[in-house]
Formats: C-alpha cells, structure tokens, sequence
C-alpha cells in the first residue's frame, strides 16, 4: 500500500517518562510504521530522538525530525508556568511558517497536530491550506459545575475556575472553533471534547494514553490484613485533583476499614495534611510526597483501588496505567479518567451527596476483581493512525453516512431499544440517520439500509394492507439492487416467523441477497450470510427508565412484561406457576397479547388461582417499571430465546431474572455478576420457579448487576463503524 507523506507538529514528542513528550513520540513512531513521517518538534528533544533513530534503522528511513524553537533573548523570559500559553501561541506561529516551508518541498498528503492540542489555543498547521488536517487528541472542553464542586475546589480554585473560563471564551471561538472547521478528523481526547466539536467533519474519541504494557509491573493485589483496605492517590497536590474529596470519603465510617497513600507534591500538602488530622485520619492517610515513577507504579500493582477524584484531568495517564494493570479506579464523572478507567472505572455521581458517592464506588472498587487489559497500548496506534490519514486523504470518503432505518417516526408505543438507537445516531456528526417512509425508501439518497426485522415491512393485520406493502417492498427492493444500495441487517432473531406466504418468504430471500452487513447482539449468534458480522452488544436501559417511579420489590412476587406472543411461553408459565410451592408466591402478567385467542388462553390458565394478577393491555413506561421494579424475580420463560430486551431491561432496573438455560444467558450471567441471572433447563415447571425464588432469598446479589460495558455511546460508534464497512466510507 502506497506510504503517505504526514507532517506532525508535536510542541513535546520524544522517547520520554513525560506523558505528553512519550504519546507524542508514540503518535509519531506509529505513523512511521506505515507513513514516511516529517515531525516538528522542540529542540530539547532532539538529542534523546536522535538516539533512538540511531538504534533503529528502519525507523530512521521514515522518520525526520525538523527541531525549533524561539530565539534565546524570548525562551529567556518564560520563567513561570503561565508563560507557556504565550510562548505556545508564538512557537506555533514558528511552526506555521516552517510547516509551509516543508510542504513546498515536500508535498505532504495529510498534517497532523499531535501534542498540547487544546480548543483554546492555536494550532500552527493550519497554515497549510491545501492539506487534510487531523486535530488532536484535542482537551479542554470538560466544564467543572464550579457550584457544585466550590466546597472541593476552594475559594481559589473557584476564583481560577471562573477566571480560566472568562478569559478563554472568546480564543475557544478564535481558535478551537476555527481549527474544528478547518480539520478533515477532530481527535478528541473524551466525550466531552466529542461534543463540544460534534458539528465537525468528522470526530472520533481517543485519548492520547499509549502505553508501554512491559514496563508496568504485574498487578499484585495483596490480601487486606483484617478488614483493611488500600487505595492509593497520585498527581499534584492542588485543588483540581480534589485530594480535600478523597480525604472526606476516608473520614465517613463506611470507609473507615480503608488506608490512603498519597503520591505527589504541591501547594496544598501542608493545607491537607492538617484536613487530614482535622478528620482524625493521621493514622490512616500518609502523604509520600514525589517518588520514583516506578515506586508509584508499584504502589498501584499493590492497592486495592486507584483514587482519583480529580475534577480538570482531559486525559489521565495514571488513570490509564492502573486500569491496564487491573486495578479498580475510582473517579469522578468529568474529562478523560472515566474512559481511561474502563473496563475497572468505578465512577461516581456529582449528584446529591458526592462524598458518599466516593464511598460508595470506592466500597464496589475495593471488591472487584480487576481485569488486566491492552486497551491503551501503544502497540494500538499504528493501525489507528493509518486509517486516520487515509480517510483524510481522500475527505470525501468521511462526510457523513445517510442511513435509512426500517423504523418508522419514534412513537411512546416504540421498543426502546430502537428509540434509544436512533437517538445516539442522531447526536453522531459522522452519520445522518432518517427513519423510514415509502417515499423516502423509494425516492431519497441514502447510503445504507438498515433493516432490524425486514418481516415488519410488509406484514400487518388487514390483507389489503399486506398487499400494498408487499408490493411497495418488492418495488424497494429492485431500487436498492438498480442502485446498488447496501442492507446492513441486525439478526434479532434466528429464525424466519411462522405462517409466512410464498411471497414473504421470497422477500426475505431478496433482502438476505442485498445484505452486506450483519449486525448481531451477543457472540453466540449463527448468520447463515456469508458477509461481514459485527457483534455489539444490546446497551443497558438505565437511563431510560432513571426517570420513572420505582416501586420497592415484593419478595415472591414472579413477573412476566411485555408484548406477549406465542413463542415467549407465558401459557407455560401460567402451567407452571401453579405448581409452584412457595408460600407466599404470586405472579404478575402485564403486557398486551398479539390476539384475541391468546388472550382468552391466558384467561383461562389463570382463572380460580388468586395468586396470579393478569393486566393483558399495552404498558407504557412507568407501568412497565412499576411492574417490573414491584417484583422480586422477572421470568422470562421463552420457548426459544436468543436476545431479549426484556431481560436487559429487568437488570437495568436492579432485578433478578429467570430465563432459559443458554449460551446466550450464561454468558449474561458471567458478565453480570453473581444473583442476578437464574436459569431452568429445558421447558418451565414449578419446582424450577421454587428453586429460583429458594435461591434468591438465600443468596440475594450483593452488588448492582455490571453493566458499565453496555452504553448506547459505544453501540452507536459500533453501529457506524458497520454503516460506513458497507458503504465503503472507511
């Protein structure tokens, strides 16, 4: 494959224990990888990169360091650490000029601005008109809720806060504004700087976090001696790192079987140590003060959680190293720590009490099993960056994708998982998502198809109406193949419905043709298509149900919720639970029937057992939680089931489920946690349903179900990365 010529700007970029120098040095080696490389960096970094391409030759063919900086007379008066922003703002304007300089030699493909990116300040490559630009990884749009948090950040730190905030606005309009549009790839550190730019071209989040995994030590978690626990706290002792909220959390007697070890220096250490005293931890907090980098990758190996709490991190490099090595991080919900964190972040709320939400996440960190990962290695960045600069290359590939959904316009009677979705597509600058009409399938420009159940396009209760369905299908379907227009299909169930006509089952055939792309919700799934499969997961339903009544749950109670349908057994479970023993057990039925019949089967399976409450009528959310919340065991007896929403949607909610004994819910069970997900084998009876209801009461879930893994973010970023592979977008 052809090497592109990249020119980077990196103000810090060199072989270095500094995380800015080391992920700009990083960002650079892996463009070498594939790309002949041309970097403009400091001169104070020039001797340790001339080292490093010395002993490797190969790097040194496609690496070239151009090294600048201000006259002495001007490097002389930045003495203080404010001064860096003017001296950062001159030395980019240096850049500018030796960047157009190098082009006209050169002739470069794509630039790239790698370190010290941030929306407020300047960005020399710019300068270059007629090159694709990729920006970042871009911090600086995380907004502290100064209010909030002013008990945490001091007077000072409020004062500096609102300061920081006036006197960048209008250059964050100047600069960071101006750089987004002018970018053919913003490059954002976290969600928030996602946001802050999603009217760009194109936005992708990724922090700067490249780690070398071999010089971290192996996670080493010692046993608490007695109830003990051990957390440890790294960065500058200053109010942005909220070191006065880590101190506060030790104090409450929740966490009173913890220890804390400070790792750093700063203005405050005298200001804390005297807090901590004041709280009464001198025996429990020991401020360390700077150590070896090594010595405090240990301590982090050691502890039992990484607390940090800091409220202005955009990336977080320690954040990074700890969860790498396994170890829980506790955090707040703000910058970059909360992606870095993943998959062992334990993030607390800034609602209501936060010291108690410290507590309470520090509690779960303290007993999890981290998982060690290669997440932010930096092995990750050269297939990375390539795709970058070849996208940019050529921007017309990354406008926007044009999905048209086979959902129709967003009612309250919508399954929430298509709502929540269409949503999450909808806030995504690097798609454009409509949902479907006949006229908009037949007559507007789109790119991909996305089909959820094809079978709902031409079905319907009324023969008249199936007809002219069935014939407005047929006449999409010659329009997608004229057009060439790719199906991305997400394979909910496995198998076709029944009572389908020749014709049904031809269209079906038909889109199974025009299917490039398949989408399924868990591993486990079978596609008969031999196309592309991208597996992301059914997302968690917690913030969609967050806002409605809960209700406290009744032990013994049994529910069952839904549209009801032959194939989801409820006729069995009526069967079953009237076999059941438990004293005490009562059912609930709510959701409405797919037919008379079925409705009047139900009737009769419940009729002369006082114990079993049918509501047979379509649930609107806050009945659907009341419900489910009402009870203390969901069952979902299917007769076949492969993915259900229902039970994603009973954990959301903090309720144990019963469901078949599969693959599919043993892996649910494995990744939710222990208590939550109980399972019968083969068709439901009554001794299973006492089982269930035995079990739960003796050994009730401990924690909430996890869930983390599950975000609608993550699914619509999966989502689109399956729309542009079919498209051919990449």
């Amino acid at each position: 494959m052809t090497r592109l010529r990249i020119l980077v700007g990196a103000y810090a970029c060199g072989p270095s224990d500094e995380p800015e120098a080391s992920a700009g040095w990083a960002f650079a080696t892996a463009a070498a990888a594939t790309h002949d490389v041309w970097v403009i960096t400091r001169r104070r970094f020039a001797p340790a990169i001339a080292e490093a391409l010395a002993a490797d030759r190969e790097l040194a063919r496609h690496l070239h360091v151009v090294a600048i900086d201000l006259p002495e007379r001007v490097m002389a008066r930045k003495r203080r650490p404010r001064d860096l922003y003017w001296y950062y703002a001159l030395w980019q304007a240096k850049l500018a000029r030796t960047a157009v300089r190098l082009h006209a030699r050169h002739r470069f493909d794509v630039a790239h601005h790698v370190t010290f990116a941030n929306d407020w300040l300047p960005c020399g490559l710019t300068a270059l008109r007629d090159v694709p630009l990729v920006w970042g990884p871009v911090g600086g749009a995380t907004r502290i809720p100064v209010w909030r948090l002013r008990r945490w950040l001091g007077a000072r730190g409020v004062a500096t806060e609102v300061v920081r905030t006036v006197a960048t606005t209008l250059p964050r309009a100047v600069f960071g504004d101006g750089t987004a549009r002018r970018a053919a790839l913003v490059v954002a550190q976290n969600g928030d700087v996602a946001r802050r730019f999603r009217r760009a071209r194109r936005v992708v989040v990724e922090p700067n976090a490249a780690l070398d995994l071999t010089a971290l030590p192996a996670r080493a978690r010692r046993e608490p001696e007695g109830r003990m626990r051990e957390a440890v706290a790294v960065g500058r002792l200053i109010p942005l790192k909220g070191v006065s909220i880590a101190l506060a959390a030790l104090a409450r007697p929740a966490a009173s079987h913890w220890r804390l070890t400070l790792y750093g220096e700063g203005p405050l250490r005298r200001a804390l140590e005297a807090e901590a005293e004041r709280l009464g931890l001198g025996d429990r907090v020991r401020f360390a003060g700077h150590v070896p980098r090594r010595e405090a990758l240990e301590a982090m190996a050691r502890a039992d959680a990484l607390l940090f709490p800091s409220m202005h991190d955009q990336a977080g490099w320690a954040v990074a190293e700890a969860s790498s090595m396994g170890t829980p991080v506790v955090c707040l919900p703000l910058g970059g720590p909360p992606l870095l964190a993943q998959p062992n972040g334990f993030v607390a709320s800034l609602e209501g009490d936060v010291v108690a939400s410290v507590v309470e996440q520090l509690a779960l960190a303290g007993d999890a099993t981290g998982v060690p990962h290669e997440r932010w290695s930096r092995e990750r960045l050269a297939p990375l960056v390539d795709g970058w600069y070849r996208g940019a290359a050529s921007p017309a590939r990354h406008r926007p994708v044009r999905v048209l959904e086979s959902v129709k316009a967003i009612r309250p009677t919508t399954n929430p998982y298509l709502a929540q979705l269409l949503a999450e597509l909808d806030g995504r600058p690097d798609a454009a998502v409509e949902t479907f009409s006949y006229p908009r399938a037949l007559l507007g420009r789109y790119d991909v198809f996305h089909v959820h159940w094809p079978e709902v396009l031409f079905g319907g209760h009324r023969t008249p109406g199936r007809l002219a369905r069935r014939s407005l299908t047929t006449l999409l379907l010659a329009r997608l193949t004229l057009t060439r227009t790719p199906i991305v299909r997400t394979w909910h169930n496995t198998e076709r419905p029944q009572e389908l006509s020749r014709w049904d089952h031809a269209l079906l055939d038909a889109v199974d043709q025009r299917t490039t792309g398949v989408i399924r919700l868990n591993e486990t799934t079978a596609v008969p298509l031999r196309v592309p499969v991208h597996t992301i997961p059914h997302a968690h339903f917690r913030d969609w149900f967050g806002e409605h009544e809960t209700l406290p749950a009744t032990p013994g109670r049994l529910v069952s919720v839904g549209l009801i349908r032959r194939y989801k057994g409820t006729e069995q479970l009526l069967r079953a639970f009237r076999e059941c023993r438990t004293p005490g057990a009562t059912l609930a039925i709510a959701g409405r029937p797919t037919s008379d019949d079925l409705a009047r089967t139900l009737e009769e399976l419940a009729a002369g057992d006082d114990r079993i409450e049918l509501s047979l009528r379509f649930l609107d959310d806050a009945d659907f939680v009341r419900a489910i919340t009402g009870a203390s065991l969901v069952v979902l007896p299917y007769l076949h089931m492969h993915n259900s929403s229902a039970a994603l949607a009973g954990l959301s909610l903090d309720r144990p489920v019963l469901v078949p004994d599969n693959a599919v819910n043993r892996a649910l069970a494995d990744e939710v946690g222990p208590g939550w997900v109980h399972r019968f084998e083969g068709t439901l009876t009554g001794a299973a349903i006492d089982a269930a209801l035995a079990e739960l009461a003796a050994h009730p879930p401990e924690e909430p179900p996890r869930l983390a893994a599950r975000t609608w973010s993550s699914s619509a970023e999966a989502h689109v990365e399956a729309f542009r592979t079919a498209a051919g977008l990449r």
